[in-house]
């Protein structure tokens, strides 16, 4: 993984690259048709929620491309997946009680349901997200999750 040099002194950053995040794509695609579930469109986003990668498979859910993307953001900068936002907004069993931020749900952008993982070097820094959408919750974060597994080894 390469690193970005700043000023002396202050070390470097680790970046989420093109070829990992096509890597990462590419993976996601693999879960989804092994799996069989519905079409996808898959975002990754740097470590500022800015866009690396995107591609949606033919016939995915054409409005999904937008909600892949909010997920993706979302994970990148709340360090966070999605699905954790959802327990946070609404509580573990969707009912309000506990919800932690019960206004978070309605922040323009921030999505409040899986599908969106951070991506993490190996030493835990936020580097990216990635987000999944167009087949359920569940299967979209399975989708994120077997594209985070794929690179996960070379995230340094």
């Amino acid at each position: 993984m390469p690193t970005l040099g700043v000023a002396e002194g202050l070390g470097s950053k680790s970046i989420l690259t093109y070829d990992a995040a096509e890597r990462m794509i590419a993976a996601c695609f693999a879960a989804q048709a092994a799996a069989g579930y519905p079409k996808v469109n898959v975002v990754v986003v740097d470590d500022g929620g800015r866009l690396i990668a995107a591609a949606r498979q033919d016939g995915a859910c054409k409005a999904c491309t937008d909600i892949a993307q909010n997920k993706a953001i979302t994970s990148s900068l709340y360090a966070a997946p999605t699905r954790a936002m959802a327990d946070l907004s609404f509580g573990v069993k969707r009912d309000g009680v506990d919800a932690g931020l019960p206004g978070a749900a309605f922040v323009p952008g921030l999505v409040a349901f899986a599908g969106g993982l951070p991506i993490k070097t190996v030493a835990g820094d936020v580097i990216g997200g990635i987000g999944v959408s167009g087949a359920s919750e569940d299967e979209d974060e399975g989708c994120a999750q077997a594209a985070v597994d794929a690179v996960s080894k070379s995230l340094n």
